[in-house]
């Protein structure tokens, strides 16, 4: 659990990330834009900063909720909402102390993220049938030099197993170059059980 000064700091890093980057916002990932067409709302996405996701599923005509711990990405995202008249909600807060509805969600957006503590919560928070979309790093991504923290990296087939109670698919592991090449587990899966029961890694 961080403490509150490292709450602070993680804010203080990506507020400055994002007002320096201004009202930027890449495209979306390559595997929202394959699934875009088979996904329900609501749509949490997790850490969804300025919205790249957000707005591109809010767009396809998606209830979109946004959670990340800076403000300043929020503002960025919420600029855009009210140019584009688009359905999306967002929160300022840090995921380890903020608290995911239950059976809510009928999809649950992950990407480039990684908070182990989370899966429970992840997988509780979609409706029975409800996908949930996840992609971060895995360790061999240190060659890059980028993100390198254990914290940060799954091991390998970490991500399959956390969620190997869910119907699993589409699953990928390694190098992938669909955007810049990185070391990446990337999954989709769909909740099978009821909200009655939630199942842990």
């Amino acid at each position: 659990m961080k403490t509150p000064a490292n709450v602070y700091t993680d804010k203080l890093k990506w507020d400055d990330r994002y007002r320096r980057a201004g009202d930027t916002i890449g495209p979306p990932w390559p595997l929202v834009v394959r699934w875009a067409a088979k996904l329900a709302g609501p749509v949490l996405d997790v850490a969804g900063g300025s919205g790249r996701n957000a707005l591109f599923l809010a767009e396809h005509g998606l209830e979109v909720h946004v959670i990340d711990i800076s403000l300043a990405a929020l503002q960025v995202l919420a600029r855009q909402r009210r140019e584009r008249q688009l359905q999306i909600f967002a929160v300022a807060a840090d995921l380890e102390q903020f608290p995911l509805p239950r059976c809510r969600y009928g999809t649950v957006l992950v990407v480039r993220y990684l908070q182990r503590s989370l899966f429970s919560a992840i997988k509780a928070a979609l409706r029975p049938g409800g996908l949930v979309l996840y992609e971060s790093f895995i360790e061999d991504q240190k060659a890059f030099g980028h993100p390198s923290n254990p914290a940060h990296l799954l091991r390998r087939g970490e991500l399959k197993h956390a969620f190997s109670d869910f119907e699993l698919l589409e699953y990928e592991e390694g190098l992938l170059e669909d955007t810049t090449p990185a070391y990446l587990a990337r999954l989709v899966a769909r909740r099978p059980f009821t909200c009655d029961t939630v199942a842990t890694p």
